[in-house]
């Protein structure tokens, strides 16, 4: 009887062994499919030289800058932007939403006015098109196009920037969508590149103050066969971006925004060319 239950005993201890190995293989592999789900794998540092070099716009030459929020102008672009007023051409940007998800958005403006002083941008060349913050993606998409393409009209840029239609942000995925849409039927040629600045976690990588690394794409969207131009930043330009977004005081601070903020602060900024065709 005793060495039945024995050998019950040891049974037992065996399945529960193989189901426990069984278990924790499962949620090995599942956090590994978390992890490359949510973890984009970016361009190697190495390759920095494969992508395109984009230079600043010139003296005569027009940019138009839609930027969905306070900041995103200093995020994606403080560098382009700075060097660009240095060369003399016309920077306007257009703050889209009233950047008033956290309730201050007088706070918010006050930023967005000094900062862009900072880049070179006088406040004559802002435009505030007021729109409802996170809420871009839910209005009228109509309306929504009808204010950009007024701003694209008044301002015949040479040359517009303008959100990733791919960020996970729904506010810049709207007026990256929206852009582009207007693109594909302006009779004018317009240069045109987006920009990235939400993707998945832990994206730009390392999440975290890094100047002397390269901003890189996410491999799938350079899989995608986007066209990926690299603007090479000057120690003084990229000092400048540091102090812009360091300025931004009440975002700089957010455990949620502080490592994407801060992990712009690179040796360059990356623009996509859009396929309009």
């Amino acid at each position: 009887m005793k060495s039945l239950f024995d050998n019950v005993r040891r049974r037992l201890i065996t399945g529960w062994f193989r189901y426990l190995a069984i278990a924790i293989v499962i949620i090995l592999s599942c956090s590994l499919l978390f992890y490359y789900l949510a973890v984009p794998p970016v361009m190697a540092q190495s390759k920095v030289s494969k992508l395109g070099v984009l230079s600043a716009a010139t003296s005569g030459q027009k940019v138009l800058f839609f930027s969905p929020h306070a900041d995103d102008e200093s995020i994606a672009a403080g560098g382009y932007i700075a060097q660009s007023v240095i060369n003399g051409a016309n920077v306007t940007i257009v703050m889209v939403t009233d950047s008033d998800a956290q309730g201050i958005e007088a706070t918010r403006y006050a930023e967005f006015k000094k900062i862009t002083g900072i880049l070179g941008v006088p406040e004559s060349n802002l435009v505030f098109l007021g729109f409802p913050d996170s809420k871009l993606d839910l209005i009228n998409q109509a309306v929504l196009q009808a204010a950009l393409q007024q701003q694209i009209d008044k301002y015949h840029p040479n040359i517009i920037i303008y959100p990733s239609p791919y960020d996970y942000n729904p506010d810049h995925r709207a007026i990256g969508r929206v852009i582009e849409s207007i693109l594909k039927t302006e009779s004018t040629p317009i240069t045109a590149y987006n920009y990235l600045v939400h993707y998945k976690l832990d994206y730009p990588k390392p999440r975290k103050l890094a100047p002397e690394d390269y901003i890189m794409p996410p491999d799938h969207m350079v899989k995608a066969e986007q066209e990926w131009l690299s603007f090479n930043l000057s120690p003084s330009i990229e000092s400048g971006k540091e102090k812009a977004i360091y300025s931004y005081q009440s975002q700089i601070h957010s455990p949620e925004l502080s490592g994407l903020m801060q992990g712009n602060i690179r040796k360059n900024e990356i623009f996509a060319i859009p396929k309009l065709q």
